[in-house]
């Protein structure tokens, strides 16, 4: 899953993604690790020898977005943005004498431009292809490629012409695959970071708080953070972090809220293997089956999968291990169309 970092220049992308990365990012692409209390409670439980968190990839190597007379996003932005999972826009919401393309502070300006620009990029795809479309005899057939792109398009684009994002839109399973085939940068899920100034991070301009509550009642993930401390708290030792944070009215890295964020835009949901030689944490899209996760693990082993041995964390916690666990009663078998639930511990029985 690829998550591309947008903004303004000067927005500060490029520390909130320093920050993302614990300081340790080697160019312009890197796996981010989900934090998870979770993960960690049954690492310190498992002790294995190796332990591997889930991660996200972000991509920090997209252009900036100009601003002012500039047309706003550039052919080799648009290419970059479209080959994106989620974007995640980080809005100005600090005064800073560096920004290069307006001068006054205005974060719900630079979000309404961005997408309104990202509904007109899709609109121009829209029309060229009705018009080739125009040409089709396979459009007046029900059924065929052509003929759903058709009428899904001519469905949408009044509404488009009006400024509204497909990604708000009621979509059904054909019309999702249509959007997911075209790239459509409004159809892209997209989360929203609120760059403030240090004294604003813990508490928030009242505006921004009001957007993140009307984006969240949307079904868009925002949040503030102050990019520029969150990067500084990335440098530190994990020991000296909490009382950073506190001294800035924090009790927990803006980062983690961002990753928790994208997790959520990415629809997807944690599972655990808990072995003595490898304990993971595995992302997984929310409503798969045991035998989806089994393909998460590796291809062999959803090949030959028998049954999952599935634990719910609770139970785990409840218990202490693994093999208490099972002792109470708690693993149940499932077959491989088990949904799994956020926060399953996992062994597939396989055949090997």
């Amino acid at each position: 899953m690829k998550v591309g970092i947008i903004g303004f220049s000067q927005s500060g992308r490029s520390s909130l993604y320093n920050a993302a990365a614990l300081g340790e990012a080697k160019g312009d692409v890197t796996a981010v690790p989900v934090p998870d209390e979770r993960f960690d409670k049954i690492v310190a439980q498992v002790q294995p020898k190796k332990a591997t968190p889930a991660t996200v990839m972000l991509h920090d190597g997209l252009e900036a977005i100009q601003g002012g007379a500039q047309k706003l996003f550039s052919k080799r932005f648009l290419e970059q943005a479209r080959k994106m999972d989620v974007l995640l826009h980080v809005v100005r919401a600090f005064d800073s004498p560096m920004a290069p393309y307006h001068d006054d502070v205005s974060p719900m300006r630079d979000l309404e431009a961005v997408d309104v620009e990202f509904v007109l990029a899709d609109l121009a795809i829209i029309e060229n292809r009705l018009e080739r479309l125009e040409k089709s005899l396979d459009r007046k057939k029900p059924g065929t490629t052509d003929y759903l792109e058709d009428a899904f398009f001519k469905r949408i684009k009044d509404s488009m012409e009006e400024g509204k994002p497909i990604r708000d839109m009621e979509l059904d399973e054909e019309e999702q695959k249509i959007v997911h085939n075209h790239q459509f940068l409004s159809g892209k899920q997209t989360v929203i970071a609120f760059n403030v100034a240090e004294d604003e991070a813990a508490a928030p301009p009242e505006a921004i708080v009001e957007k993140i509550k009307e984006l969240a009642a949307a079904g868009t993930q925002a949040f503030a953070v102050c990019a520029s401390f969150e990067e500084e708290v990335a440098q530190l030792d994990a020991e000296d972090q909490p009382e950073f944070l506190e001294s800035a009215g924090l009790t927990q890295p803006g980062s983690h809220r961002m990753i928790a964020a994208i997790y959520e835009a990415l629809g997807l949901v944690t599972f655990f293997t808990a072995g003595e030689n490898d304990t993971r944490a595995w992302p997984l899209r929310k409503g798969s089956t045991a035998l989806k996760a089994a393909g998460t693990i590796h291809n062999d082993i959803a090949k030959g999968f028998i049954r999952a041995e599935v634990v719910h964390y609770e139970d785990w916690l409840a218990a202490g291990s693994l093999d208490a666990a099972y002792k109470d009663g708690k693993m149940h078998l499932e077959g491989k169309d088990h949904v799994i639930e956020d926060g399953d511990l996992l062994h597939i029985r396989n055949k090997s």
